[in-house]
């Protein structure tokens, strides 16, 4: 390492995650699609192209009827064609209702796991959501059901998409440069299946297979107080300083990836050109990052990487030059849940501070997230085993 990047003003002590109690196999996925009465055979056979290769094992969602038999469906229709499907007023509804109760869930996971910090001591809410929209809105279920004090200033990021975690993390760092006594809860919560979709549009087929439901919350607080009255217990401080912050808007991709209100759902736009854009700008994009801060690829301890899809990662490996077990963190977390949106780099980011934790392997990483835009959202973090004293 050429040189040690700045101390920061905020370290993230805890990151929990919370997902719908409904789970379901790519497999059960799959049969669930291909029994559509609406897809003829070359859906069918496009279906089998992208679901077994998607390097997804099991999705969580809201909703109940995977693996159901018609008759017992709650959320689709049980006609023989399942039509009409749900209309926008349906699937916002069941968002209203679930999506306050998984960001609370992961919300108060990650204030019993933050040293020295309870909800009595939140004093901002950062939040990120873009699967559904309500006002009062979620920010405020969670502050009424953490039980946060009634001045606890609140930020809401709406509608940015998959890599709104980032820009949510670097909120609570400004808070934080600003006002050092600051304790900022990040919470971003995304029912991506309540938009699932059945007609025979290949991007809406993709987006079918990728996408699932899930919570994930950080404590984010001045490195000082990590520390500061805690008893001496293994870890108690540890986490990752967020050192430094990089957006790009990628040019010509604006119509790649796009997110919608449509008339009976949330529409993406989701081009088979994404992974290659992600491959062609990910090295330029970071390299200005690391740059910045006298850095080089080689002295990173760990990557984070938001795990759009397989392809995504794959592309990701080509166009930083390395294997894809640099990405062991973010492929687990697809295998295990699938694309959640906004809080897949947040469970890549726990992955990733358990493993650094267990190595005892302080050092630089560096998330990243792409979506709406074509937008990259990167961070430059550095692990840190605790303050001493």
């Amino acid at each position: 390492m050429t040189d040690t990047p700045a101390t920061s003003a905020a370290r993230i002590i805890s990151i929990e995650t919370s997902v719908p109690q409904h789970q379901y196999t790519q497999e059960q996925a799959l049969a669930f699609m291909k029994a559509v009465p609406s897809y003829g055979n070359d859906e069918r056979a496009f279906l089998d192209r992208i679901y077994p290769p998607s390097a997804i094992g099991c999705r969580y969602s809201t909703i109940a009827d995977f693996g159901r038999s018609p008759e017992e469906y709650d959320f689709f229709s049980r006609s023989a064609d399942l039509l009409p499907e749900p209309l926008l007023e349906k699937r916002n509804a069941m968002y209203v209702e679930a999506a306050p109760r998984i960001a609370s869930e992961a919300a108060r996971k990650a204030l019993d796991a933050a040293p020295g910090v309870d909800a009595q001591s939140v004093t901002h809410i950062v939040s990120a959501s873009c699967t559904g929209f309500s006002a009062p809105g979620v920010d405020l279920a969670i502050q009424r059901s953490l039980g946060l004090p009634a001045s606890t200033r609140r930020i809401h990021i709406g509608f940015m998409g998959c890599y709104a975690a980032v820009p949510a993390l670097r909120t609570a760092r400004d808070i934080l440069c600003a006002d050092p006594a600051a304790v900022v809860l990040v919470v971003c919560v995304e029912l991506c299946s309540l938009h699932f979709q059945l007609k025979p549009d290949r991007e809406q087929m993709v987006a079918n297979s990728l996408f699932a439901d899930g919570a994930a919350a950080a404590v984010v607080v001045n490195p000082m107080r990590a520390g500061d009255g805690v008893e001496t217990q293994t870890g108690a401080g540890a986490g990752f300083d967020l050192l430094d912050f990089e957006t790009a808007l990628l040019d010509d991709s604006e119509q790649d990836m796009a997110w919608t209100i449509g008339s009976i759902a949330f529409d993406m736009r989701l081009s088979a050109y994404v992974p290659k854009i992600v491959q062609k700008n990910i090295q330029p994009v970071l390299n200005t990052l690391l740059g910045r801060n006298r850095l080089t690829q080689d002295d990173l301890v760990r990557w984070a990487i938001h795990p759009g899809g397989r392809a995504v990662l794959e592309r990701v490996s080509r166009g930083l030059g390395f294997d894809p077990p640099g990405l062991e963190d973010s492929y687990a977390v697809l295998n295990e849940y699938g694309n959640m949106s906004s809080p897949t780099i947040l469970f890549v980011l726990r992955k990733t501070m358990e493993a650094l934790r267990q190595n005892a392997q302080p050092g630089p990483v560096v998330a990243a997230a792409f979506g709406p835009g074509l937008t990259v959202e990167s961070a430059l973090m550095a692990y840190t085993e605790g303050t001493e004293h």
